[in-house]
């Protein structure tokens, strides 16, 4: 495939401005007097945390604490909102959930597994409108026990992967007429079923289309082990955008990190990678696919365009996400003062979105983005965009004036200068699409039902791998192949592994009845939540 890449350069088009709005802010329970907003004091987000936004600002995310000791979810819109449903008792201790998707016709899904009734772990479909409703539970296909890099898209498609007996494969869900879903797989790790060449199947990102992306590991008879990123589309063919060196002596990719891609309805993708940049030297970066080429939207040591003596530090292992408009949106350093960020770039144009130490607007005044202990991480996870390049992200709060009182961690939507109230829905801008009812053309639609068209519809959202490859010591630059990954039992959301149920129970427990000391339980809170 392509061995060199496209660096980004000067500005051609501007990247949208910026403005915050706080959807909520949670709190451990002994910080009865800093509190919480538009959630209940004692209720805490993952570490792992990620909040989907959908084209009219539509959010949601996972409690993975309550004052209940279960986790639930949280809905709202419009700087709103409150927790909607808890996972019901009896399920056992280390029932657990993962990571929220949503689509803007308020349908929410996530998977349930660890409980002591194997009938009650599955994909769980919730109407965030009526969310008294029984949830639906899908546990297709027949022998799968976990469902990660769960994703709703706009035309009501379910795309994950799915843990099988014998590994890993990525399926497919579309809505059939009798209100339940026909799972489809799109692949599978060869030990899953011998017509597939795969060793291993890495976290995939979907979008509205059907479309899976993912890296996935290959060894050839008698060859070197390597990776490819490919497009899986729903009719069960796909297609290599890029390879790794160990198959392609032209490529410079080192290795594709094992956090998830994001993958856009024009079929651009966004993946972390780390390139070999010179003799011995390997940068981790944030590579864009946009059809033809792939371009270098920022990565270790890169110039900020616009920013003169400014670079990026490093790049952080969250996985990017994608719009339609080619806007990208990743978590890195600022070179200058080692300060993190959430940024947004296109392969031309970078920009800072919040760094470290920005003051916000809070529903306690100005507050301050930081952390009680400076090395703590100041951001809770992985950002997300939609078609407006609206951003949700999560960040740890301070007063302006000092770190040592501890606001929690609040939820906010950057509003994009791009946004307009056009009600969303499943096109591919600037495609036609569909609107909200089946139709019988030949582009896909957003309808719940199946259509006429002749393209199947749907897939979005993120998650992410087991362990990120990004750390700072970087695998051999010579002339061998990097080790594959091993097959790790469940992938958090953010390259780092989740944790369970039962294990964070003993911070509620402390949280509620007070036993120990506040910066205690606050030190405790960020070690989980990193």
């Amino acid at each position: 495939m392509l061995g060199a890449f496209l660096l980004a350069g000067a500005a051609s088009a501007e990247l949208p401005d910026y403005t915050f709005q706080l959807q909520a802010r949670t709190n451990l329970a002994v910080n009865i007097e800093e509190g919480s907003y538009n959630v209940e004091l004692g209720s805490l987000v993952p570490g792992s945390f990620h909040m989907p936004i959908t084209a009219d600002r539509q959010v949601g995310f996972q409690l993975s604490i309550t004052r209940e000791g279960r986790p639930g979810i949280w809905y709202g819109q419009n700087g709103e909102g409150g927790r909607i449903y808890l996972l019901p008792e009896g399920l056992g201790p280390d029932a657990r959930i993962s990571e929220v998707s949503l689509n803007s016709h308020r349908q929410m899904v996530f998977s349930v597994t660890g409980t002591n009734d194997a009938s009650k772990n599955g994909i769980y479909v919730l109407n965030a409108a009526t969310p008294d409703e029984p949830v639906q539970i899908v546990r297709s296909p027949l022998g799968s026990s976990n469902w990660s890099s769960l994703v709703i898209n706009e035309a009501g498609q379910m795309a994950a992967r799915v843990t099988l007996s014998t590994g890993y494969a990525y399926a497919l869900y579309t809505p059939n007429a009798t209100g339940g879903f026909d799972s489809k797989i799109l692949a599978a790790e060869k030990y899953v079923d011998p017509g597939y060449p795969y060793t291993f199947l890495y976290s995939p990102g979907a979008n509205d289309l059907g479309q899976i992306a993912a890296a996935v590991d290959l060894q050839a008879p008698g060859s070197a082990w390597y990776q490819e990123l490919r497009i899986f589309n729903p009719d069960g063919t796909s297609q290599v955008i890029a390879d790794t060196r160990g198959h392609n002596p032209a490529s410079n990719i080192f290795r594709f990190a094992s956090v998830q891609p994001a993958i856009n309805n024009l079929g651009q993708v966004a993946i972390q990678a780390t390139l070999l940049d010179g003799p011995g030297r390997q940068t981790i970066s944030i590579l864009l696919w946009d059809g033809n080429e792939l371009k270098v939207v920022a990565q270790n040591g890169m110039d900020v365009p616009g920013e003169p003596g400014e670079a990026i530090g490093s790049v952080e292992a969250f996985p990017p996400d994608i719009n339609d408009r080619g806007h990208v949106v990743f978590r890195a350093t600022r070179k200058s003062d080692g300060f993190r960020a959430v940024w947004v770039g296109d392969g031309v144009n970078l920009k800072r979105v919040v760094t470290e130490h920005d003051i916000l607007p809070s529903d306690k005044g100005d507050a301050r983005v930081d952390q009680e202990t400076a090395s703590n991480p100041v951001f809770a996870g992985m950002p997300s965009i939609n078609r407006h390049s609206d951003i949700s992200f999560g960040v740890g709060l301070a007063p302006p004036e000092t770190d040592q009182v501890e606001w929690g961690t609040a939820l906010y939507i950057a509003q994009s200068s791009l946004w307009t109230p056009d009600a969303p829905d499943a096109g591919t801008d600037p495609e036609p699409d569909a609107g909200t009812e089946p139709d019988a053309g030949t582009e896909p639609d957003a309808g719940t039902e199946p259509d006429a068209g002749t393209e199947p519809d749907a897939g979005t959202e993120p998650d992410a791998g087991t362990e990120p490859d990004a750390g700072t010591t970087p695998p051999d630059a010579g002339s061998g192949t990097p080790d594959p990954q091993p097959n790790p039992e469940s992938d958090s959301g953010c390259g780092c592994q989740s944790t369970s149920a039962a294990g964070l129970w003993p911070f509620a427990l402390a949280g509620l009845a007070g036993l120990t000391r506040r910066r205690s339980l606050k030190r405790r809170e960020q070690a989980s939540r990193d």
